[in-house]
């Protein structure tokens, strides 16, 4: 018999040590830094053996022999033909045969009102948050709150005009991007969920605006841009579902208020400066445009532009490629005895990289198609009164498409976004032997 409720209980673990792992290993632990990288692998090693069952059902089998079967042959293809060492191959290979397969085990254990207790928690949490970050912005590099993991230094990053790029809790200021990225899809689907008492007016209210302060005092264009990605999901979705105008304009009309009162808060006037600055300067340093257009075109150089660059220079990559893991800060290090980019920062890249032409394009086709099946179950839903999941799958399928999974937070925002797109798809159903309940299975 499975255990639902434990499986369920890990996921939840899996979750918390994703938001708090990098406060473990910052200013908890920080003589385990380097251990607390796999704090999370114990956790989802028991539940792909508890959840086994459910993930080879029919519709999920596809996926699971296909990522088994591609991993495997990186595996032995890094032992035979490519760096030769087992530690970073196996480091590597965890991240397909651990962590990947909790996204169908989210939505297989998961369902609509799981999604949105996941949605409140974010929430909830975004307001300390925001409060952490506004501290850390306003702190010496090398103060207690800005240091980095394993008694490094500091966390933070070289913003603007003064300014430094905070981490918040996580041990690198991409932990920070993808939590307000993921809040914010939550921030909308708890809003269109259909039904708001005046209690949760006040936390939407304020969380509204702590996620709007947040862009200027993070100093950070990545989380203006996903907060882009949500909004054009929340107007697709509202479309498609048919949404009556009325409640669109009064949210509309509240999310305006929101804006304009954290507009005027003292911690947004005192970053935004600092926030422009850094637009302008590193727009003009990577489009050569400036203000609206710079933005746009450093989407099309980010993302486009390297699927594109990956696409083109397929000549330039080995048939077999540099082994499995190669591209991790923990392989680079083992490998080289230096952190950075061994390979390459970009997803596709680094896939191609690594595993070499045929199996690099294996995963990414893998990964690219897993993206577009998360997109096209959210559209069905939204077409049938759904909102919820494609509001989601606009960080899901993203982060699922173009984000790398080499860096353990990333790796782990990535399985939570695309596990909570396809659990807000999911009905509530009980189960008879007592363990809980699981979705209804109407994954298409």
């Amino acid at each position: 018999m499975i255990n639902v409720r434990l499986i369920r209980r890990l996921l939840w673990t899996y979750f918390w040590l994703l938001l708090f792992e990098g406060a473990l290993r910052k200013w908890i632990f920080p003589g385990l830094s380097n251990p607390l990288l796999l704090v999370r692998d114990p956790i989802a090693l028991l539940a792909v053996l508890r959840g086994w069952p459910l993930l080879i059902q029919p519709r999920y089998r596809f996926w699971i022999i296909t990522l088994y079967g591609i991993t495997v042959l990186a595996f032995l293809s890094a032992i035979l033909v490519g760096h030769g060492d087992i530690f970073v191959a196996a480091y590597g290979a965890r991240i397909y045969l651990l962590h990947f397969p909790l996204i169908f085990l989210f939505g297989e254990v998961f369902d609509q009102k799981d999604a949105l207790v996941f949605a409140r928690i974010l929430l909830v949490l975004s307001i300390p948050m925001t409060v952490l970050i506004a501290i850390q912005s306003n702190l010496p590099p090398n103060a207690f709150l800005n240091k980095g993991t394993g008694d490094v230094e500091t966390a933070v990053f070289q913003g603007a005009l003064g300014k430094f790029r905070p981490a918040g809790v996580f041990s690198f200021v991409n932990g920070l991007a993808l939590f307000y990225f993921l809040s914010a899809a939550a921030f909308f689907q708890s809003i269109y969920e259909g039904v708001i008492n005046i209690r949760h007016r006040v936390l939407y209210g304020v969380t509204g605006i702590c996620l709007v302060i947040a862009v200027s005092v993070a100093i950070s264009r990545m989380i203006m841009f996903s907060y882009v990605a949500v909004i054009i999901a929340v107007i697709a979705s509202l479309v498609l579902s048919r949404t009556r105008l009325l409640p669109i304009i009064t949210s509309l009309a509240s999310i305006l208020l929101i804006v304009i009162i954290a507009t005027s808060l003292p911690a947004y006037q005192d970053t935004i400066e600092a926030f422009s600055a850094r637009w302008e300067s590193a727009s003009l340093t990577e489009s050569g445009q400036g203000g609206f257009q710079g933005g746009v075109g450093v989407i099309q150089n980010r993302q486009l532009g390297s699927f594109a660059n990956a696409l083109q220079n397929l000549d330039s990559y080995s048939f077999m490629g540099f082994g499995l893991g190669a591209g991790t800060q923990v392989g680079a290090v083992r490998l080289t005895g230096s952190q950075g980019f061994l390979i390459a920062e970009d997803m596709w890249a680094n896939h191609l990289g690594e595993l070499g032409l045929i199996l690099g394009l294996a995963m990414i086709g893998w990964r690219v198609l897993l993206a577009l099946k998360l997109l096209r179950m959210s559209v069905h839903a939204a077409l049938v009164g759904n909102k919820l999941p494609l509001i989601m799958a606009s960080a899901g399928s993203i982060l699922m498409s173009s984000i790398p999974n080499s860096q353990p937070t990333s790796l782990g925002f990535i399985v939570v976004s695309c596990g909570l797109t396809i659990a807000s798809v999911q009905k509530p159903k009980l189960l008879s032997h007592g363990s809980g309940y699981v979705a209804a299975h109407i994954y298409p």
